[in-house]
């Protein structure tokens, strides 16, 4: 069956499948959604939890052995499988399907991964693992829907706002829900339980989260969010940042993006190509996706973009450096 995050309270309260799956992209949401489960199942007396962290090299050999296994300390056991990728391969999906056909009742799967794409639904093998399991997609909550979302999470947290207060928490935090769920943890403890939260208490408690830093920045152009990259920029430049640093910064990912594609074409493993660039796990999805959109020929003609601003800096180009520096993370997080 497949249902959306805001149903999965009254699922987990008819009945426990053998296997759920949380599929989304939103932590905040996949978090919540996890820790739901997870007390659901506590609850019903799977007090025992193994978890398997699932990338390309696993060997799906150790689920059927964990699903075969007696728990240790429990009767009952919640086996976690923190998918790196929501796409499996033939022998994922018919480990998967085997636990399903003959479930053991002592047992729940619990899989977590990234949104799960729109053809997979469509495929005969998904179809057959929703049939027998729960999958819930969890979606991003869009700005339209963020200022609903803040005022029930307040009310959770037992504050009452006025409407521009909370208009003014989702401009501040621009769709980061971990940030928002901090900000309103941190009201409810500045002002406590049942406090009234006007738009002059936000203005005067809340961080602004939405940090316009070169990391930041760097994030917005390997993501391709061109909108994103000219509004970090500007906000540096508004807050004093140096255009030379961001300069050096930008010139660093770009020679590092172009050696990663270079030695990608000539056939070299991705998870080697990565580790000897030191691109940790947090920043390896931005990388793949970057590194899919943007070749070496055209890498390397942002270099030279990057060259051009570093003249403008130093007063060697008619073109104010601002704006070259605009042009330039417009072109990275467009090309």
């Amino acid at each position: 069956m497949k249902i959306y995050a805001d149903q999965l309270g009254t699922q987990l309260g008819k009945s426990l499948p053998a296997m759920i799956w949380l599929s989304g992209d939103e932590p905040l949401q996949m978090r919540d959604a996890s820790d739901q489960v997870r007390r659901v199942c506590r609850d019903q007396g799977f007090n025992e939890r193994e978890l398997h962290d699932v990338d390309a090299s696993f060997d799906w050999r150790e689920l059927v052995n964990a699903n075969n296994s007696l728990s240790l300390f429990s009767d009952k056991k919640l086996i976690e499988l923190r998918l790196k990728s929501s796409k499996l391969d033939d022998t994922a999906r018919k480990t998967l399907q085997s636990c399903l056909d003959d479930p053991a009742p002592d047992n729940i799967l619990l899989l977590t991964s990234p949104r799960i794409e729109a053809a997979s639904t469509k495929t005969q093998w998904f179809r057959k693992l929703e049939a027998a399991s729960l999958v819930v997609q969890i979606y991003s909550v869009d700005a339209t829907r963020l200022p609903r979302w803040i005022q029930q999470r307040m009310q959770q947290q037992g504050l009452r706002a006025d409407a521009d207060a909370v208009q003014l928490l989702a401009d501040r935090i621009e769709g980061n829900l971990l940030a928002a769920d901090q900000e309103i943890e941190k009201l409810s403890l500045l002002f406590g339980k049942d406090a009234h939260i006007t738009a002059d208490r936000i203005a005067r408690s809340v961080a602004d989260n939405a940090r316009y830093n070169v990391f930041g920045l760097l994030d917005a152009c390997l993501a391709g969010n061109a909108q994103r990259a000219v509004k970090t920029v500007r906000r540096m430049r508004d807050e004093g940042s140096e255009a030379l640093m961001i300069t050096a910064m930008l010139a660093k990912e770009l020679r590092q993006l172009t050696e990663m594609g270079n030695r990608l074409r000539r056939g070299e493993a991705q998870a080697a190509v990565f580790q000897s660039n030191q691109v940790w796990k947090n920043k390896q999805a931005l990388t793949e996706k970057a590194l899919r959109r943007l070749k070496p020929a055209q890498t390397l003609r942002l270099l030279n973009q990057v060259r051009e601003v570093d003249l403008a800096v130093k007063g060697m180009h008619q073109v104010p450096p601002w704006i070259m520096l605009e042009r330039l993370v417009y072109s990275f997080a467009s090309d």
